[in-house]
């Protein structure tokens, strides 16, 4: 069992998932009185920031695959949080005048999360992880574009 318990331990594929879920605790918390999920919420903001955003950038940006994206624009198009327009076969997603009235609500949620987790964490280690991550990421993500 000890064995069992110190390969977990170092076993970041295990370890991130963890983290994660303990995260998404905290972060659905956060968002649960706008009725939205993280997700849809982080979605909006890069709406916000890039309006007539293709989802295939936000599939990029969100590291989410297309059917994803789809199913969460859909969603926020349900609530008139988003407007979809095509043009030809490419689609392009802004916000909506509804949607953009949760921009600052939005943020004030993430700015509580970062402040719930850092608190949690502490704010050297919540960011150290976070930079960390971040470039764990770009090398997985890099090694995967190169090798399928």
């Amino acid at each position: 069992m000890e064995n069992n318990e110190n390969f977990l331990e170092s076993c970041l594929f295990f370890n991130t998932n963890a983290l994660s879920r303990y995260l998404l605790k905290i972060a659905e918390k956060e968002f649960k009185h706008l009725n939205l999920s993280p997700a849809h919420a982080s979605l909006l903001l890069l709406v916000y920031d890039t309006p007539g955003i293709s989802p295939k950038e936000l599939s990029y940006n969100l590291h989410l695959t297309p059917s994803t994206i789809t199913r969460f624009v859909d969603a926020l198009e349900k609530k008139k949080m988003v407007k979809r327009t095509t043009k030809g076969k490419s689609a392009f997603i802004s916000p909506s005048k509804k949607g953009l009235e949760l921009k600052r609500p939005i943020a004030i949620a993430y700015k509580n999360l970062y402040l719930k987790y850092t608190k949690i964490l502490g704010s050297n280690t919540a960011n150290q992880l976070s930079f960390a991550i971040f470039k764990a990421n770009k090398k997985l993500s890099d090694f995967l574009d190169d090798n399928g």
